[in-house]
């Protein structure tokens, strides 16, 4: 498993030399939140399809918009 420095490297690496630092700063928070969710996954942390369009709906509600069907 590679460390969090070498994840880094190889994305800086990857990277073109004329890119600006907010480019970087937002491949690495991509980076870093795709990494966090694959592990989240691994550990069976996960909300179901379902439950994402229930805690959607109840939102909805909640702020008094329409819920959306079919969606």
């Amino acid at each position: 498993m590679k460390t969090a420095k070498q994840e880094l490297t190889e994305l800086l690496d990857r990277m073109p030399d004329d890119a600006s630092m907010d480019t970087l700063l937002a491949e690495m928070h991509f980076k870093a939140s795709v990494l966090r969710g694959l592990e989240d996954a691994r550990r069976g942390d996960v909300v179901s399809h379902e439950e994402v369009r229930s805690r959607r709906n109840k939102w909805l509600e909640s702020s008094g918009r329409e819920r959306l069907s079919g969606i």
